[in-house]
């Protein structure tokens, strides 16, 4: 009952600022599809799930490598008239995963993966992995092109979690020793993404207001109590670093942690946040929300570069669905289509972020020492370490994530990152902490 009334409530219910998003249209098989969860890799390419305003999820995923000058609509291929894409994760513009489970209670749910750009799809888990009536997939993130997690829903008061060390080829059920029990009623599955990684940390909120959370790529878990009441349900979460981040309800109440996610508190905040999209803009201390009319908050898009105590309009215009950024100057919301009595109608393609105001907050380099030998003849690099440094992420030339890494509380020994599968190039580190993100280019020859 509780999942119905979610749907419900979200599937019904200046010239500066204007010219910030640029509208994407895409042709779907029903004008009734809209864009739901964006998996943004960079500047170029996204890969988004479709859901069906009167039918829930689909088949159906949207994908672009151009920056979004063309989005392709395509038909998951080989799915039953019963399965639906509930999440999808993509690596670069040939690699993704999905997420497929079952709208009625005949198969289990599975892992598919793709290496040829969504012509071919392969699955990865096994017919006793997700094999419950309730245990399916509801979540699959990976943190590089071989490490990854699947969480499920929960079942016999437990969540199902499964992690893979080879891009999915093979999975492992995290022991239930390593996973809080669920709650009686608990679910993950919110209808809504409410999940966030930042190196090798993941969370995901539950229907009881909890929050569980990995910091070793889905091996552990623990869990934390929010603050939000009984009649709240988490809507959106977002972490601009391993330690800080954001919760918002349904009904627009935010919650902020600063120390991963173990304790939060409630915000007050001032200045227009929008409810249904929420996410950090990687490298800054920026944090976006956005919303369409009939929600509280109302339509458009807004900033706040304080941890959600203040917000700054971007603009009060668009209707925009759920939203995330690749990079400052790289992100994407889905457009919402209204009827004349103000209810979703369908979708509109996507809205893609073109402003630059979001860069506000990114930290200069500020590094102890920048890293060394650089350039590099081996890949190889010693990164000395600042004071609160959380964790470290290389991009390449293009502005894909080849590698994260995560810094050890307390950690003050020089880090090595190990470029040497990369190939000869120019990437960018980032070394973040609470202070911002501090970049400094590497050269491999």
């Amino acid at each position: 009952m509780k999942k119905a009334l979610l749907l419900l409530s979200f599937l019904g219910s200046s010239y500066l600022a204007t010219a910030q998003w640029v509208s994407q249209p895409i042709s779907f098989a029903s004008p009734a599809y809209l864009n739901f969860t964006i998996s943004a890799v960079d500047a170029n390419v996204a890969w988004t799930t479709v859901v069906e305003v009167n039918n829930d999820r689909t088949a159906t995923y949207a994908r672009t490598v151009n920056g979004g000058a063309a989005w392709s609509a395509q038909v998951l291929p080989g799915l039953t008239a019963t399965e639906y894409i509930s999440d999808i994760h993509a690596l670069n513009a040939s690699t993704a995963w999905a997420a497929i489970a079952p709208s009625a209670p005949v198969a289990p749910g599975r892992i598919l993966k793709t290496t040829d750009s969504g012509a071919t799809w392969v699955q990865t888990t096994t017919t006793g992995q997700f094999a419950s009536v309730e245990g399916y997939p509801v979540y699959v993130r990976f943190f590089d092109a071989n490490r990854g997690v699947a969480i499920g829903e929960a079942a016999n008061n437990r969540i199902e979690i499964y992690t893979t060390s080879n891009g999915g080829t093979s999975w492992t059920a995290v022991p239930a020793a390593n996973i809080p029990a669920a709650q009686p009623d608990e679910f993950v599955d919110l209808l809504v993404p409410v999940v966030a990684q930042v190196g090798n940390s993941l969370w995901f909120a539950t229907s009881e207001n909890r929050v569980f959370r990995s910091t070793d790529a889905g091996l552990t878990w623990n869990v934390a109590t929010t603050g939000f009441g009984s009649f709240d349900f988490p809507e959106a979460l977002t972490f601009r670093d391993a330690n800080n981040g954001l919760l918002m309800s349904d009904e627009g109440d935010l919650q902020r942690t600063t120390d991963g996610g173990i304790t939060w508190a409630a915000v007050n905040p001032t200045g227009p946040h929008h409810i249904i999209g929420l996410a950090a803009v990687p490298g800054t201390r920026t944090y976006v929300s956005t919303g369409f009319s009939g929600l509280p908050g109302g339509s458009g898009s807004s900033y706040s570069t304080n941890d959600g105590q203040t917000w700054t309009a971007i603009e009060s215009t668009v209707n925009h669905a759920l939203v995330a950024f690749a990079s400052p100057t790289a992100g994407w919301s889905g457009g919402v289509r209204l009827d004349s009595s103000g209810e979703i109608a369908g979708g509109t393609g996507l809205h893609k972020y073109t402003g630059t105001t979001l860069a506000a907050g990114t930290a200069k380099l500020a590094v102890v020492a920048p890293a060394y030998p650089n350039p590099s003849h081996d890949g190889q690099f010693r990164v000395p370490l600042r004071a609160g440094a959380t964790d470290v992420l290389v991009r390449d030339a293009v502005g894909r994530v080849v590698l994260t890494q995560a810094v050890k509380p307390g950690q003050s020994d020089d880090l090595t990152l190990d470029l040497s599968g990369q190939g000869a190039g120019v990437y960018t580190l980032e070394l973040r902490s609470s202070a911002g993100v501090a970049q400094q280019k590497l050269v491999v020859h």
